[in-house]
This record gives C-alpha cells, structure tokens and sequence, in this order.
C-alpha cells in the first residue's frame, strides 16, 4: 500500500505525517525538551530602522534575523530531501513513500516558510479580495492525457500499516520498543524517519534551518522581538490609528492580529462575503496607517540590538548554516529513487 506524507500546510491543517511522526516521536523519547528562555533584548541602538514607505511589498522587507537563517526555498528543498531519504530507505524494505515533485523557487511551500509572511497580518490586497483571511489554495495542476494520477494527500501515523510504522519510526508502534531488524534485514535506530540526519549528521533543514542554534538563540530572538515590538510606542499609535481606521468601515477590532477570530467563516471551505469586505478594509488601514512598515521598523530594530548582544553565538550559527546550505545542493541532485543510501 502506498505511503503518502503531504507538503506541510502552513499554520493550518488535519494531523499530517509530519506532524504524527513527531508526536509518536516525543512519546517514545518520554518527554519533550524544555523550551529555553528567550534571550533579554538590549537597549536599541541610537539609530533606529526606518519606516518603509507605506504600501511597500511584505516580499521585499527583511529582518535582521533572517541572514542567520535558511532562505525559505532552501528550507522547502531540505523538507523535500527529508522526505525523499526516507523514501530511498523505505525502499530497501520493499516500502513505498512517494516525497512529491523536487520544489522550486515557485512552489506553494516556500510562502508558507517566508518569515515575513503574515507576520503582522494580512498585508495583500488582491489575496485579501480573493481569500479573505483564509491561506490561499493553489489550484490542482491538470494531469497529463493518459498520465495516472499519484495521490500524495497526508496520512495519520495511526492510520498506516503496523510494518510502515515499524520501519518509518524504528520502534513498535504498539508498545514503543526499539525493533532492531524488519524482515531479516537490520533496522537503524530512529527508522528511515532519521535516514537524513545519518547521510548529514548535524543538520537541521526544515523551516528554521539551523536557526535554534546554541541555546536557540535564533528562534528566541525572532520571538522576542516579535513580542518587543507590539509594545513599542510607535507600534502602540500605529495599531491605535489602524483600529480606528477599521472602526471608521465598520468594524470595531483593536487588534490587527485577532482579525481573523473575529469572523465566522474561518472554519469553512472559502470566505464569505464578510470576511472578503473585513480583510480588504484591513489591508487597505494598514497602508493608510503604514502599521506594517513601522511595525517592521520597531522589530528590525530590536533584532539588531539583540544580534550584537549575541555575536558570538550568532557566529557559530552561521558557520553551520553555511556549511548546511552548501549539502543541499549534493543533495538535491542525489538519485532517491534508489534504495541505495547517500554517501554522508
């Protein structure tokens, strides 16, 4: 029986593979590591970022952090070599797990890992009129006369075969003991879920790349700076200005980030006629207000008094981070359709 694991669907979706894999994961390891404090945030710099113009393009804005990350192409592409490892090692088990078409620089994936994607809201004026708040959903590709079609919808852990299970995690899924061999073959530890971190031992890849970093350093800094900035007084006027912009349409919602809560279309299919007239006045307050371009500016400064305090740390994250970006070409062009394994 086939094995499908779809691509990951953004901050939204039912339980995927992925996202059973790491629960079934945390069971078995018996607990989760503890969260680290966010680092404390220096004083900002006397010279703070500038507003960009309002109405500028979320595409082109780019905070600080994000040099100490992996590009969001790069974090689908090491998404999709994970999955093909796993592939290539289900294979030598007379398993099947199909990791989808190699990504590009268009695929759906590499908005969705944009770190400036909605991090204020919504910011898109067509998107808004199109989806309201709702993630926007490309349209199936028609598949080619005579060509047959390959399903590759998300499946629950739960729902796949006891010797997939097996052999994906390592362990049994019923009682969670380590399983040495499946069919007379050696089984490695961790399964063929941990096949990537064999071929490159260390590696991150995924959404964050190595951004967690000694001590997490990276992940901390773009949570806290996020935090940090809601509170800072031009972002305070900002969001008070949009507010009653959005007040003056018709709707009274003081914060631009529970925007969406307050519509009662968000759990169906598509967006009603409501929330499409919500979200374009939304858009359209945050560029007479340029909440985005002085939220973005409050961060960004944040970040880079929080990137000096930790330079040294920071350093090290972007050794790795080079290090791991110049594997993913090796690995992008590594035949996994084999069950032959990649030289680590």
């Amino acid at each position: 029986m086939p094995l499908h694991r779809s691509e990951r669907a953004g901050r939204r979706g039912g339980t995927s593979l992925g996202a059973g894999l790491l629960a079934v994961l945390a069971l078995v390891s018996g607990c989760a590591a503890a969260t680290p404090a966010a680092p404390p945030i220096a004083a900002p710099p006397t010279r703070p970022v500038a507003p960009p113009t309002a109405g500028t393009n979320v595409a082109d804005l780019h905070l600080p952090i994000e040099q100490y990350m992996l590009t969001p192409l790069q974090s689908v592409q090491f998404d999709w070599v994970r999955k093909a490892a796993i592939g290539s090692c289900m294979k030598r088990y007379g398993l099947d797990y199909p990791a989808g078409a190699k990504p590009g620089p268009d695929s759906p994936g590499v908005r969705t890992f944009t770190p400036m994607n909605r991090r204020y809201g919504i910011t898109e004026a067509d998107g808004a009129a199109r989806w309201g708040y709702h993630l926007p959903q490309a349209a199936p590709a028609a598949p080619a006369p005579d060509q047959p079609v390959t399903p590759v919808a998300p499946a629950a852990l739960a729902a796949l075969p006891t010797a997939a299970q097996t052999v994906l995690l390592g362990v049994d899924p019923g009682n969670g003991a380590r399983v040495t061999a499946y069919q007379g073959k050696p089984l490695p530890e961790g399964g063929c879920f941990a096949e990537l971190d064999r071929v490159l031992p260390g590696a991150v890849g995924g959404p964050q790349g190595p951004g967690n970093g000694p001590q997490g350093v990276v992940t901390d800094i773009k949570s806290a700076s996020f935090t940090g900035s809601r509170s800072a007084p031009e972002v305070v006027a900002a969001t008070a200005a949009w507010a009653d912009c959005m007040k003056g349409r018709g709707f009274d919602i003081p914060d631009p980030l529970n925007a969406p809560a307050t519509v009662t279309t968000m759990r169906d299919p598509a967006p009603g006629g409501a929330e499409i007239a919500q979200a374009v006045a939304d858009v359209e307050c945050k560029g007479r207000t340029n909440l985005t371009g002085i939220w973005f500016a409050a961060e960004s400064t944040l970040q880079n008094a929080a990137i000096a305090a930790h330079a040294k740390d920071l350093a090290a994250v972007k050794a790795t981070l080079d290090s791991e970006a110049g594997s993913l070409g090796r690995l992008l062009d590594h035949d996994w359709s084999s069950p032959v394994p990649a030289t680590p």
